[in-house]
């Protein structure tokens, strides 16, 4: 490129949003797991959302841990809603904390949580793509700047510009939150659940298992991936995806 040319963005240029939650405390809990929601026009998805809520006038805050029989139906309802839409794509982290602790191989919660961010991100990018991502609010002190680090460490792992910007929200303020939290969450209770940690009969365990159907599985145990979704296992040591792989690999390890 000639000295003083400005390299320029199309207007075409493949763009996204994600959508950033996690569930469990990493700093106690067995199984904790990150999750993204992406999608290329998220407005769309959203309008999904809102119309279902205009539909049964409810206007409460989507929350698996809420997830009771009289709740199950329409959260089972949302989770349709969501994952038939064509243009959304999840992808997820669990992390066994007695097989592999994140925590101890990278000092602290709040950088644990950060370094799986980072592989999700990654890991989703498709190439050329850049992303801007909602995350929910996750509490760390004043010293630790989630969104700059996550930001300049994608940033760096692609060689370019695929995280535009990251901002956190109260989760309340955002559909794209809620529906991640639900997704993710139900994920993770399969794990619990294996482990004797919850009931798979209970409305939470009927959501969670509705939830993988919906997505195109019945399980997620050992890592599982289509086209569309994925869930992985952390794991110590190994090679982490490739940038603009497109989609997280089962398995997939701290990089």
């Amino acid at each position: 490129m000639p000295a003083g040319q400005k390299r320029l963005i199309r207007r075409d240029h493949p763009c996204c949003a994600g959508f950033l939650d996690e569930t469990g405390a990493i700093s106690r809990d067995q199984y904790f797991a990150v999750g993204l929601l992406k999608s290329t026009e998220p407005s769309r998805v959203l309008r999904r959302i809102q119309k279902l809520r205009d539909r049964k006038h409810w206007y409460k805050e989507i929350k698996f841990t809420d997830t009771t029989k009289g709740m199950l139906d329409l959260y089972k309802t949302v989770a349709d809603e969501c994952l038939s839409h064509g243009d959304v794509e999840f992808f997820c982290f669990v992390a066994d904390r007695h097989v592999a602790d994140p925590v101890a191989r990278f000092g602290s919660t709040w950088d644990a949580y950060s370094k799986l961010a980072e592989q999700l991100v990654v890991a989703s990018l498709h190439p050329q793509e850049i992303m801007s991502l909602m995350a929910d609010n996750y509490s760390t002190p004043d010293s630790i700047l989630f969104e700059e680090d996550l930001r300049l460490r994608v940033n760096k792992r692609v060689r370019g510009l695929g995280l535009v910007s990251v901002v956190r929200l109260d989760s309340k303020s955002s559909d794209g939150l809620q529906l991640v939290d639900l997704l993710t969450s139900a994920v993770a209770f399969e794990f619990r659940a294996s482990a004797g940690l919850a009931s798979p009969t209970s409305p939470k365990g009927q959501l969670a298992a509705h939830v993988r159907q919906a997505m195109g599985t019945t399980s997620c145990l050992g890592g599982w991936r289509n086209a569309s979704h994925s869930v992985a296992i952390y794991s110590h040591g190994g090679v982490g995806p490739s940038a603009g792989q497109g989609v997280a690999v089962p398995g997939m390890t701290s990089g």
